[in-house]
């Protein structure tokens, strides 16, 4: 009798909390990497061979608890916080297990990143980017400022944004990517059902 209340309790919070949120959280980051202008051919360490795309290209898709393509079960987090001077910080998430992610740390103000704006990419294992080296902006990409986070659009629990970076360098070594579309330019990112926008 008790493990029953228990279950119906359980089942009730939980459809609540999808129908506050939207549904489950969903990502769509699809990029390319690609060895920056003048570098060395292993300018960064490349999975072998993966189902998330071919040669530097990845496809991080779909909604958490979902099992990828590498039998790994996706985990999305997309989270925003309004902060007392009118800004949002949000905080988004997508990992393959701890192959492969895609990260983002920033405070947005007026549809554009105004402040603590940090991208991180984990490929095959190894961080690219993160509090050292994925410093973002809205500005064209710069040593300073490697990575351009620009049109950032926010409606409902929905944040979409392109993302460009020249180079991408890792944080234990100085390998590096450029990350973009495929066949060049800002890539777009998309992150839908969050919390707190």
């Amino acid at each position: 009798m008790t493990i029953s209340r228990l279950s119906c309790l359980l089942a009730a919070l939980l459809a609540l909390s999808c129908a506050e949120s939207g549904g489950t959280v969903a990502v769509d980051a699809t990029y390319n990497l690609t060895c920056p202008d003048g570098s060395a051919p292993e300018c960064g360490s490349l999975a072998p061979d993966t189902c998330l795309g071919p040669v530097g290209q990845r496809s991080i898709v779909g909604s958490r608890g979902e099992t990828t393509c590498t039998g790994e079960v996706l985990d999305v987090r997309c989270e925003a916080l309004e902060r007392p001077d009118g800004r949002t910080f949000v905080a988004l998430e997508a990992y393959v297990g701890d192959q492969f992610a895609f990260t983002l740390d920033a405070i947005l103000g007026n549809g554009s990143v105004e402040d603590t704006c940090e991208v991180t990419i984990v490929e095959d294992s190894a961080d690219y980017g993160g509090r050292v080296t994925g410093a973002c902006g809205s500005a064209s990409p710069s040593v300073d400022q490697p990575c351009q986070i620009a049109n950032v659009s926010i409606e409902g629990g929905e944040i979409v944004f392109d993302l460009q970076c020249q180079p991408l360098l890792s944080s234990i070594s100085v390998l590096g990517f450029d990350v973009g579309a495929v066949g060049g330019g800002p890539t777009t990112i998309r992150f839908s059902n969050c919390t707190g926008f």
